[in-house]
């Protein structure tokens, strides 16, 4: 029988491209005191990444990949209330996945496990010129796959990715699922509203957690999270999840950037398939 855990999960929720990799740095270095944090060694601290296939596998002992996505996708929101978390009394998970349901009904990320949910957002003009940049595709492709609602990645039955399926949806799906359709009330932040004032972001979010954070941890994870560092730190070498074939992971680090990338066309198209929820969030 499945161990009854308590509500030890914060889901950290983004469409790709939204600022998650930097606060989960952030909410590392706020652990340690606002002292820099080893990014070498992020992958094995707070921000784990949900949906890697190795940590699946492990909970059931099973080889997930002679799985078809529909039974991984059943099986995953059963095993997210005891995944072995190294006894931590609360885990942050990175996703990148839609909230959705499966199909007996059941969310995806449950709501008895859940201590907190935070939802990142960023401006989808934006999001679609690094999204193509990060994946080495031309914008117009990410453009249309950003308005895709049955977009999903390692999706294939049997598949060997290192991921296990997970469904995107189109960005403004993505968006409405998480804060109006699961349930869940997460802290919504905006990307533009980490570069104007992290600090404050990150009072709000340490209130969320339920941390007691000083003021000078919150000022030195401001400072040691600064967007050239990181660019730096990642130039160096010492960054896991550098995406490879020349490209950076860190590349601008600014709201507005699609201003001197998009043309006319592409601006209008995004603004034509995400105009509702641009709006509503800000961006329009």
């Amino acid at each position: 029988m499945m161990p009854n855990r308590a509500r030890d999960n914060v889901w950290l929720a983004s469409y790709p491209k939204s600022g998650n990799t930097w606060m989960r740095i952030a909410l590392i270095t706020l652990q340690n005191g606002g002292n820099p944090i080893d990014l070498g060694s992020m992958v094995n601290n707070i921000g784990i990444l949900l949906a890697a296939r190795h940590r699946f596998d492990m909970a059931l002992d099973i080889d997930s990949s002679d799985l078809s996505a529909e039974e991984v996708l059943l099986l995953r929101t059963k095993v997210y209330g005891f995944m072995d978390t190294q006894a931590r009394e609360t885990t942050i998970w990175k996703i990148h996945d839609c909230w959705q349901r499966t199909s007996d009904g059941e969310g995806l990320f449950p709501e008895e496990v859940t201590a907190a949910s935070i939802y990142l957002v960023r401006d989808p003009r934006d999001v679609a010129v690094s999204f193509a940049h990060h994946f080495g595709m031309e914008v117009d492709e990410a453009i249309a796959l950003m308005a895709d609602p049955d977009y999903a990645v390692a999706a294939g039955i049997r598949s060997g990715h290192h991921h296990l399926p997970q469904t995107y949806s189109d960005w403004s799906g993505h968006v409405t699922s998480w804060i109006d359709r699961s349930g869940l009330a997460p802290l919504v932040i905006r990307y533009e509203d980490m570069l104007a004032d992290f600090a404050a972001v990150l009072r709000q979010t340490s209130a969320t957690l339920g941390w007691t954070s000083s003021e000078a941890a919150i000022a030195g994870t401001v400072a040691a999270t600064r967007f050239d560092r990181l660019r730096d730190e990642e130039k160096a070498g010492n960054f896991p999840e550098t995406p490879g074939g020349g490209r950076r992971f860190f590349r601008r680090g600014m709201a507005g950037g699609w201003r001197d990338t998009l043309n006319p066309a592409q601006v209008e198209q995004i603004e034509r398939d995400h105009g509702e929820v641009m709006y509503r969030l800000g961006y329009l």
